[in-house]
């Protein structure tokens, strides 16, 4: 598996720009877990955001206009929580668990 990973994040590396922004949303799942911890890493643990702060971030993080389809995927992904009404999101505590073995390789 470790071996797999370090494939796909080093395809990733061609989904950048030289900003080190995302160029477009990768078609294989395990390269956009990749993507998506990349963004998440950008969102503090234990604070409230809003919907337009979130966007922000998540606008920063990207190249290509679809900044809905970004967010949606981290809210169905876990990374986000939200409340029901999308007037508030959070970094969900547990992604960084739930998704280990995605980012072990960079910590070795």
């Amino acid at each position: 598996m470790e071996k797999l990973m370090e494939a796909y994040h080093k395809k990733l590396d061609n989904y950048y720009d030289p900003d080190g922004r995302l160029t477009q949303y990768p078609s294989k799942k395990p390269m956009r877990i990749i993507a998506l911890i990349k963004i998440a890493e950008q969102i503090e643990i234990g604070r409230k955001y809003t919907e337009k702060e979130i966007n922000e971030i998540i606008r920063q993080q990207i190249a290509f206009g679809d900044v809905e389809l970004v967010r949606r995927e981290m809210y169905q992904y876990k990374f986000l929580g939200r409340l029901r009404d999308g007037s508030e999101y959070w970094a969900e505590n547990d992604w960084r668990n739930a998704y280990r073995e995605y980012t072990e390789e960079e910590q070795s």
